[in-house]
């Protein structure tokens, strides 16, 4: 490999890092703060941060057109209050290590939004069967380990698969909004609403700032979340949107895993179930197949 080669797997490594690391710390975090209240104040302030780093990297930072409008809709309203605050409700009733896992899935149900909504995205058995793998892969990771379906950490699991078909498909839209302004500029105005929208809901589901105790581990864990591993993951990404191609920068996605899975372990004891170990691999086959002829021509290319 040359140096830029190199350059971009150090990237793509701290990428994995700073991703993987944002599910411990919400997990080190929620004993302290409500779950919603985590997402809405982590991205209060990485949106102002993003939003400086737009202004400072483009022109195009104001929202002017329709698409522009709709993209930051699309994420500000399903991107990032159910990938990150809803998210965090049903991590509260599972694990870091589970919901780390489960972040596989967004990749292969973002394939099956685009297969939905995007006209240019045929039928083919190829793509039903990647489909159809994952979502036995799915089934594999929901299996209880007691004989309640309706116990604590079922429930929280259904909530993480409810929270990913939602990030997905505000992924979708967001691609589909053509959008003028930069891919920063949509992502900072989108945190901002997403996290005045988090703020709105956190009392209506009866979450209180009474609820809150600050502390060394709170602000730690929000600093990490909000500077770490989403301004600058971000901004890492975008660098590497830039050099790279989205099918290979978005298989990040299955790396995250491998680090909370490290780091829940070390850091709180958390255990995997072997069923949910086999459900990865099933959804990580599954996008395989959904993308295998474009992952084979980004490799030998």
């Amino acid at each position: 490999m040359d140096s830029g080669q190199y350059r971009d797997l150090a990237l793509f490594l701290a990428l994995s890092v700073m991703g993987g690391g944002a599910f411990p710390a919400v997990e080190a975090a929620l004993p302290y703060v409500p779950p919603l209240l985590i997402a809405a104040v982590r991205f209060d302030l990485a949106s102002v941060l993003m939003l400086g780093y737009a202004l400072t990297t483009t022109d195009r930072w104001r929202p002017s057109t329709r698409g522009d409008v709709l993209a930051i809709v699309g994420g500000g309203t399903l991107f990032f209050p159910l990938g990150q605050g809803v998210w965090y409700v049903g991590q509260e009733l599972t694990t870091s290590v589970l919901s780390g896992l489960m972040a596989g899935l967004i990749p292969i149900l973002t394939a099956a939004w685009a297969w939905v909504l995007v006209p240019e995205e045929q039928v083919s058995k190829e793509r039903l069967a990647g489909l159809g793998i994952g979502f036995a892969g799915v089934l594999l990771v929901l299996i209880p380990g007691t004989t309640s379906l309706f116990s604590p950490g079922v429930v929280g699991k259904l909530i993480i698969v409810a929270s990913a078909v939602g990030t997905a498909l505000g992924s979708v839209l967001i691609r589909r909004a053509e959008n003028v302004i930069s891919a920063p500029a949509v992502t900072a105005w989108s945190m901002l609403l997403g996290a005045g929208l988090m703020h709105a809901l956190s009392p209506a589901v009866g979450e209180s700032l009474a609820d809150v105790t600050v502390n060394a581990t709170v602000v730690l864990a929000l600093g990490y979340l909000s500077v770490i591993s989403t301004a600058l993951a971000y901004v890492i990404y975008f660098v590497l949107i830039d050099r790279r191609s989205a099918v290979e920068t978005n298989l990040i996605h299955y790396l995250f895993p491998v680090v909370a899975i490290g780091a829940g372990y070390v850091l709180f004891g958390e255990a995997l179930p072997s069923s949910a170990l086999v459900g990865f691999a099933f959804i990580a086959a599954g996008f395989g197949v959904l993308k295998r002829r474009t992952i084979v021509a980004e490799l030998v290319s």
